[in-house]
Order: C-alpha cells, then sequence, then structure tokens
C-alpha cells in the first residue's frame, strides 16, 4: 500500500515562529488568552502528527510525508492520510481520483474535522481496521466545474461561491437551471454538495443534507430586492442530472471552491457549468 501523510503548518508556526519580528512586536498580547490558544492548538496538532507518523513506523508501513500546498502526484497513493482538520482534508479531497481519504483530526478540542472520523485516540484501532479490509469506506458525491474558457475541469468535494472578489460589492450574474435563465444581483450565490450543505450554504439559508445523499443544493445570497425585481432562481435542492450554469456580469468575479484556498478569476462573459462529478470521493468514514 503507497500512503501519503499529508499535513498542515499550524497558524501558530506561520504566523509568529517565522516571522521573529512580528512575534517582538506583538508585545503584552503574546501572554493573552488568544495566543495561548494558538500555541496549544500548535503543540497538540504536532504531537498528533509525529503520533501518527510513530504508529505508522510501528507497523511498517512506508509512507511520503508532505505539507499542505506541495506539489504532488496523488495518483501514486493508494491511501491518503490527512493529519489536520477539514482544510486539510479538502485540499486532497480536490486533488485525489482514485485513492481513498482519510482524515485525522490533529486537535479535536479546537478543529470542527467534520470530515475526520480519525483523531488521536482512536487512530490505532482504525488503522488496524483498514489493514485488516475492514474499515468503513463512503462515496461522498462531488461537483464537477466546467469553465468556458477551458480552464481544466475540478471536483469539488465540499462547496463553491461565485462572487465579486470586492465583499463590499454587487455580484451580478446570470443564473441558468433547466429552461429559467435569470439575471441576479447579490452577494454571491453558493452551490454545494450534500456533503458540503451545513457550511456555507446552510449559514445563508440553506438545508442540511445527509452527507451520502446524491442531490445538490443552491443558495443566492443576500438577493437585491429592488423595485419590480422578482426572482424564482433563489435556492434549490437540485437533482443529480440537474446542472447549473452561472455566466459573469462581473469585470472582477471571482470562484472560490472549498474555501477561501482555491481561487479562480470569473471575469465578463465567461461561464460556469456545475454538475454532480461522475467520480465520487471514498472516504474512510466510520
Amino acid at each position: 500500500m503507497n500512503i501519503l501523510l499529508l499535513y498542515k503548518n499550524s497558524t501558530y508556526a506561520g504566523y509568529f515562529l517565522s516571522d521573529r519580528k512580528r512575534l517582538a512586536q506583538l508585545g503584552e498580547f503574546l501572554n493573552s488568552e488568544e495566543i495561548k490558544r494558538f500555541r496549544r492548538t500548535h503543540e497538540n496538532h504536532f504531537w498528533s502528527l509525529s503520533y501518527v507518523e510513530t504508529v505508522l513506523k510501528l507497523r511498517k508501513l512506508k509512507f511520503t510525508k508532505a505539507c499542505r500546498g506541495t506539489s504532488l502526484d496523488y495518483s501514486r497513493y493508494d491511501l491518503i492520510i490527512t493529519v489536520g482538520g477539514d482544510g486539510t482534508f479538502l485540499e486532497a479531497a480536490r486533488q485525489v481520483k482514485e485513492g481513498t481519504v482519510w482524515g485525522i483530526n490533529s486537535d479535536p478540542s479546537w478543529s470542527v474535522g467534520r470530515f475526520c472520523s480519525g483523531n488521536p485516540k482512536n487512530f490505532e484501532v482504525l488503522l488496524d481496521r483498514i489493514l485488516a479490509g475492514k474499515a468503513r469506506v463512503r462515496k461522498f458525491d462531488r461537483l464537477s466545474l466546467v469553465f468556458s474558457d477551458g480552464t481544466q475541469s475540478m471536483d469539488v468535494l465540499n462547496d463553491i461561491l461565485i462572487c465579486h472578489h470586492n465583499p463590499g460589492a454587487m455580484s451580478r450574474y446570470l443564473l441558468t437551471i433547466g429552461k429559467i435563465r435569470e439575471e441576479q444581483r447579490s452577494s454571491g450565490i453558493w452551490i454545494a454538495t450534500a456533503a458540503g450543505s451545513s457550511g456555507g450554504l446552510h449559514s445563508a439559508g440553506g438545508k442540511i443534507l445527509p452527507p451520502e445523499a446524491q442531490g445538490f443544493q443552491y443558495k443566492a445570497r443576500e438577493l437585491y430586492r429592488g423595485k419590480n425585481i422578482h426572482y424564482h432562481l433563489k435556492g434549490d435542492i437540485l437533482k443529480p442530472s440537474q446542472k447549473i450554469t452561472v455566466t459573469s456580469l462581473m469585470r472582477e468575479g471571482v470562484v472560490f471552491m472549498d474555501g477561501s484556498h482555491v481561487c479562480l478569476p470569473f471575469s465578463f462573459g465567461a461561464k460556469i457549468v456545475i454538475k454532480r462529478s461522475s467520480n465520487p470521493l471514498k472516504i474512510i468514514f466510520e
């Protein structure tokens, strides 16, 4: 079995330990409860990472260790173990085609880790179940994105946000679903898988779906309520066979995928088609 161990760098390491000048400028703030929390999370995370490595070595399992953000050929690996939270898991989920992903929440006291079924307490037990072929592997639907400009299509596990690059500016776009085509002005539009329906889309008023449901959902957020404006496509749960087409009416529109780490330009006239991917993600999800 070829194993990839993908881990995140902690916020504390990235913001403070890597910048001594910033650390010195913080002064008394370093003793605040907020900074102490960052430090505790940092220590818990790297203890968990060290523990996972130790267990893998004791089982005499060969693995490749890589930090999140590294350019990797994910097709080489049968099992991708992510150590961190949902952000680290989702980075792997965007890249994996055939392999299985297993998320380890490195600090359950702080990180949500919704996609992470593993943690330091159950890691050894679940690992042995995986090695024995007894672990439960579930398939979660992803969304396929195809851009009209020829940009390579992507599979997204969680959600997509289409909006203006400036959060204070109005988002303008044409939304087409089935035979209905509608111009909208809003703060943007969320589109999420069932697995991702409990995030930003739910906060915008969408419904939480069972993670293995095959439909997907969209929700326009903060639609502009101008005079004589009536919207039909406010939000709905779509069937697996349906698709959404969005055409940008913004000079500086953007498309965010699975949070803020992946952002692509979506300028005036660009078009994107979003539908259920034919390639679901295999996840260890006990």
